[in-house]
Protein backbone atom coordinates (compact mmCIF):
# COMPACT_ATOMS: atom_id res chain seq x y z
CA UNK A 1 0.00 0.00 0.00
CA UNK A 2 2.74 2.55 0.79
CA UNK A 3 4.17 2.04 -2.71
CA UNK A 4 0.92 3.27 -4.30
CA UNK A 5 0.98 6.58 -2.44
CA UNK A 6 3.71 8.27 -4.52
CA UNK A 7 1.90 7.23 -7.69
CA UNK A 8 -1.42 8.53 -6.36
CA UNK A 9 0.18 11.83 -5.37
CA UNK A 10 1.71 12.09 -8.81
CA UNK A 11 -1.64 11.47 -10.46
CA UNK A 12 -3.32 14.02 -8.21
CA UNK A 13 -0.65 16.59 -9.01
CA UNK A 14 -1.16 16.07 -12.74
CA UNK A 15 -4.92 16.36 -12.28
CA UNK A 16 -4.57 19.61 -10.32
CA UNK A 17 -2.28 21.04 -13.00
CA UNK A 18 -4.71 20.05 -15.74
CA UNK A 19 -7.62 21.67 -13.94
CA UNK A 20 -5.59 24.82 -13.32
CA UNK A 21 -4.58 25.01 -16.98
CA UNK A 22 -8.18 24.55 -18.09
CA UNK A 23 -9.33 27.32 -15.76
CA UNK A 24 -6.73 29.69 -17.21
CA UNK A 25 -7.90 29.04 -20.74
CA UNK A 26 -11.62 29.34 -20.18
CA UNK A 27 -13.70 31.60 -22.40
CA UNK A 28 -13.34 35.18 -21.11
CA UNK A 29 -17.08 35.85 -21.16
CA UNK A 30 -17.10 38.31 -18.28
CA UNK A 31 -14.10 40.25 -19.55
CA UNK A 32 -15.65 40.59 -23.02
CA UNK A 33 -18.93 41.75 -21.53
CA UNK A 34 -17.16 44.26 -19.27
CA UNK A 35 -15.23 45.67 -22.24
CA UNK A 36 -18.42 46.04 -24.32
CA UNK A 37 -20.21 47.77 -21.45
CA UNK A 38 -17.31 50.15 -20.85
CA UNK A 39 -17.19 51.05 -24.55
CA UNK A 40 -20.94 51.65 -24.64
CA UNK A 41 -20.68 53.84 -21.55
CA UNK A 42 -17.84 55.81 -23.14
CA UNK A 43 -19.89 56.26 -26.32
CA UNK A 44 -22.83 57.51 -24.25
CA UNK A 45 -20.51 60.09 -22.68
CA UNK A 46 -19.41 61.24 -26.18
CA UNK A 47 -15.88 60.07 -25.53
CA UNK A 48 -15.13 59.96 -29.26
CA UNK A 49 -15.26 63.77 -29.25
CA UNK A 50 -13.19 64.27 -26.11
CA UNK A 51 -10.72 61.36 -26.11
CA UNK A 52 -10.78 59.90 -29.61
CA UNK A 53 -7.43 58.09 -29.36
CA UNK A 54 -8.43 56.15 -26.26
CA UNK A 55 -11.84 55.47 -27.75
CA UNK A 56 -10.34 54.20 -31.01
CA UNK A 57 -7.88 52.09 -29.02
CA UNK A 58 -10.69 50.58 -26.95
CA UNK A 59 -12.72 49.69 -30.02
CA UNK A 60 -9.70 48.25 -31.84
CA UNK A 61 -8.72 46.17 -28.81
CA UNK A 62 -12.26 44.82 -28.51
CA UNK A 63 -12.21 43.86 -32.19
CA UNK A 64 -8.87 42.14 -31.61
CA UNK A 65 -10.30 40.34 -28.57
CA UNK A 66 -13.27 39.11 -30.58
CA UNK A 67 -10.94 37.82 -33.30
CA UNK A 68 -8.75 36.07 -30.70
CA UNK A 69 -11.85 34.58 -29.11
CA UNK A 70 -12.99 33.11 -32.43
CA UNK A 71 -9.52 31.63 -32.88
CA UNK A 72 -9.72 29.98 -29.46
CA UNK A 73 -6.88 32.10 -28.06
CA UNK A 74 -8.70 32.77 -24.80
CA UNK A 75 -5.77 34.13 -22.80
CA UNK A 76 -4.99 36.65 -25.53
CA UNK A 77 -8.68 37.56 -25.85
CA UNK A 78 -8.90 38.08 -22.08
CA UNK A 79 -5.88 40.40 -22.06
CA UNK A 80 -7.19 42.40 -25.03
CA UNK A 81 -10.64 42.70 -23.48
CA UNK A 82 -9.14 43.97 -20.22
CA UNK A 83 -7.07 46.53 -22.13
CA UNK A 84 -10.15 47.58 -24.12
CA UNK A 85 -12.08 48.13 -20.90
CA UNK A 86 -9.26 50.25 -19.45
CA UNK A 87 -8.99 52.40 -22.58
CA UNK A 88 -12.77 52.90 -22.68
CA UNK A 89 -12.89 53.85 -19.00
CA UNK A 90 -10.10 56.38 -19.51
CA UNK A 91 -11.91 57.89 -22.50
CA UNK A 92 -15.17 58.05 -20.53
CA UNK A 93 -13.51 59.69 -17.52
CA UNK A 94 -12.08 62.43 -19.73
CA UNK A 95 -15.38 62.99 -21.52
CA UNK A 96 -17.32 63.22 -18.27
CA UNK A 97 -14.79 65.59 -16.70
CA UNK A 98 -14.88 67.95 -19.69
CA UNK A 99 -18.67 67.79 -20.02
CA UNK A 100 -19.07 68.47 -16.29
CA UNK A 101 -16.71 71.45 -16.52
CA UNK A 102 -18.62 72.85 -19.52
CA UNK A 103 -21.91 72.41 -17.67
CA UNK A 104 -20.45 74.24 -14.66
CA UNK A 105 -19.40 77.12 -16.94
CA UNK A 106 -22.89 77.34 -18.41
CA UNK A 107 -24.37 77.36 -14.91
CA UNK A 108 -21.95 80.11 -13.85
CA UNK A 109 -22.86 82.15 -16.93
CA UNK A 110 -26.53 81.85 -16.05
CA UNK A 111 -25.75 83.19 -12.57
CA UNK A 112 -23.75 86.14 -13.78
CA UNK A 113 -20.73 84.92 -15.64
CA UNK A 114 -17.68 82.79 -15.72
CA UNK A 115 -14.17 84.10 -16.24
CA UNK A 116 -12.89 83.59 -19.80
CA UNK A 117 -9.81 81.93 -18.32
CA UNK A 118 -12.01 79.02 -17.20
CA UNK A 119 -13.37 78.52 -20.70
CA UNK A 120 -9.83 78.58 -22.08
CA UNK A 121 -8.85 75.95 -19.52
CA UNK A 122 -11.68 73.72 -20.70
CA UNK A 123 -10.70 74.28 -24.33
CA UNK A 124 -7.16 73.24 -23.41
CA UNK A 125 -8.56 70.16 -21.72
CA UNK A 126 -10.49 69.22 -24.83
CA UNK A 127 -7.44 69.76 -27.04
CA UNK A 128 -5.30 67.62 -24.73
CA UNK A 129 -7.89 64.84 -24.83
CA UNK A 130 -8.10 64.97 -28.60
CA UNK A 131 -4.32 64.77 -28.83
CA UNK A 132 -4.22 61.68 -26.63
CA UNK A 133 -3.05 63.28 -23.38
CA UNK A 134 -6.00 62.07 -21.32
CA UNK A 135 -4.32 62.62 -17.97
CA UNK A 136 -3.71 66.28 -18.72
CA UNK A 137 -7.21 66.65 -20.17
CA UNK A 138 -8.75 65.26 -17.01
CA UNK A 139 -6.56 67.44 -14.77
CA UNK A 140 -7.39 70.63 -16.71
CA UNK A 141 -11.12 69.91 -16.75
CA UNK A 142 -11.11 69.10 -13.05
CA UNK A 143 -9.15 72.27 -12.30
CA UNK A 144 -11.60 74.37 -14.34
CA UNK A 145 -14.54 72.97 -12.42
CA UNK A 146 -12.75 73.43 -9.09
CA UNK A 147 -12.11 77.11 -9.88
CA UNK A 148 -15.80 77.66 -10.52
CA UNK A 149 -16.84 76.27 -7.13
Amino acid sequence: MPMCMPRLRSCLAVLVLAISAAACTSVPTQEMSDARQAINSARDADAAAYAPRSMDSAERLLDDAERSLKQGRYDVARDEALEARQAAMKARDVAVAIADARAAVEEAKAKGGAPPSIERLIDEAQTAGQQGDESRAWELATEAKRRLN
